[in-house]
């Protein structure tokens, strides 16, 4: 059995394409203005990585008194699915905008190839969804050996479920020699269960929020701020290590390919310090 890291497991919108997870974002805040229920994009990017039903029923929990003092009753299932009604459709417009693979995405594919290390892959979006952003990034020369959906039968992040299937489909064993690369902290928490190394993404991501076109008209020291808050909720969510992008993964791999060897697990709690 080869030793060290054996296989990648990268999230999209965030991680691989999208700079700044737009798409869904802007999905959701038109879907529950449709409703007639505003919500923040503090609230929207609080509960991302799940599936996005399972987004849509986050958020209305988070903000169940605000709906209630606005309609007086509080927000039930039909609620739910009449917002993710109407997300479906709003984001499937903006897919094909944002699904372009983000700064050295493509290379880090390539490099994991040659190396012989396999490359899946999980996300939030269902398969009718991911449809679309294969498609897009494919034609910038991204694609993985493997991508999973959540479904009615295989539970989202943060359970470990859709690692697995990865595992089984790309045949990689043990769990310990896989490294999960997410933007979101349902992205780590969904490595840590399934007994994996996880990285977190910080400036292409979610707890970033930002395009690149926003950080390039924001001062710097707003910049550094935001980027210090999004490293510090990924690594309290228990990343073993955070990176700015994909683009800072390859040395990081090396590290950890050196530590497995070594005898080490994802057990290792100060991974940096070590």
């Amino acid at each position: 059995m080869k030793r060290g890291v054996q296989g990648v497991i990268c999230d999209w919108a965030g991680t691989m394409v999208d700079f700044g997870s737009l798409s869904p974002v802007a999905a959701f805040k038109e879907a529950f203005g449709r409703h007639g229920f505003e919500v923040s994009f503090e609230e929207i990017r609080a509960h991302m990585g799940m599936l996005k039903l399972d987004h849509t029923r986050a958020i209305l929990e988070a903000t169940k008194e605000r709906f209630f003092e606005k309609f007086g009753f509080y927000p039930t299932e039909r609620d739910a699915k009449a917002i993710y009604h109407h997300f479906e459709p709003a984001l499937f417009s903006a897919l094909k905008e944002h699904s372009k693979p983000i700064r050295g995405a493509v290379e880090f594919a390539e490099a994991l190839k040659e190396k012989g290390i396999k490359l899946g892959s999980t996300t939030g979006y269902t398969c009718s969804m991911m449809e679309v952003v294969l498609n897009e990034a494919g034609k910038e020369g991204y694609r993985p050996e493997c991508y999973v959906c959540p479904s009615t039968y295989l539970p989202g992040r943060p359970n470990p479920f859709m690692i697995y299937k990865n595992a089984i489909e790309l045949e990689i064993f043990p769990l310990s020699s896989i490294v999960k690369i997410g933007d979101t902290l349902s992205d780590i928490r969904e490595g840590l269960n399934a007994g994996c190394w996880s990285i977190g993404v910080a400036m292409s991501g979610n707890e970033m929020g930002l395009s690149l076109a926003q950080m390039e008209h924001l001062p710097k020291n707003e910049v550094d701020e935001k980027l210090a808050h999004a490293r510090a909720r990924l690594q309290d969510a228990g990343a073993h290590c955070v990176i700015d992008g994909i683009w800072d993964a390859l040395p990081l791999l090396e590290l950890i390919n050196t530590k497995i060897i070594n005898g080490e697990t994802p057990c290792v709690i100060d991974f940096m310090k070590q």
